[in-house]
């Protein structure tokens, strides 16, 4: 499964052509930092935006400057590498529920939170998230890629 994950659900896409791709999102959803820097930085307002200030395990100052561009709903959640939380799960809900933006912290990891947005978000939500070493990944969310998230969040084992 780390495999299939690796490649990424969504589309690889370029900064130029962000305007017309997300054009009628019904939700920017956004996990990473490198990708939540580059959406802030260029003028984007994420619904959700998640993020650890860690890029490929290592520090990343720059999003902490422009974190204060989105007001709303700041959240911070445990979530170790490689997992998925029942509290991070909870306030994605509480999110994609609200009526402005939340930025959650995740002391850990954030590696899987995109799943997670994904088998959640409402169908017409724009996901954006990063693929190390690769690009920024856009996932429309539709009924297809909503239950290929779920299918994967299934077959994923949980631990107590």
């Amino acid at each position: 499964m780390r495999n299939e994950l690796g490649t990424g659900f969504g589309e690889l896409v370029k900064l130029e052509d962000l305007k017309i791709q997300l054009a009628g999102c019904v939700k920017l959803l956004s996990v990473g930092d490198v990708v939540s820097y580059t959406l802030l930085d260029n003028g984007f307002r994420p619904d959700l935006l998640i993020y650890d200030l860690k890029t490929e395990r290592r520090p990343f100052s720059p999003l902490s400057s422009k974190l204060g561009l989105l007001c709303g709903e700041e959240v911070v959640v445990e979530n170790p590498a490689g997992s998925i939380t029942p509290e991070l799960v909870t306030e994605i809900r509480a999110a994609l529920e609200r009526d402005v933006p939340t930025k959650i912290r995740v002391e850990g990891e954030e590696d899987l939170a995109a799943l997670a947005c994904a088998a959640m978000a409402p169908f017409g939500s724009c996901l954006l998230y990063g693929l190390p070493g690769v690009g920024m990944a856009l996932l429309k969310i539709d009924e297809a890629a909503a239950g290929r998230a779920k299918s994967f969040l299934d077959s994923m084992e949980e631990l107590n």
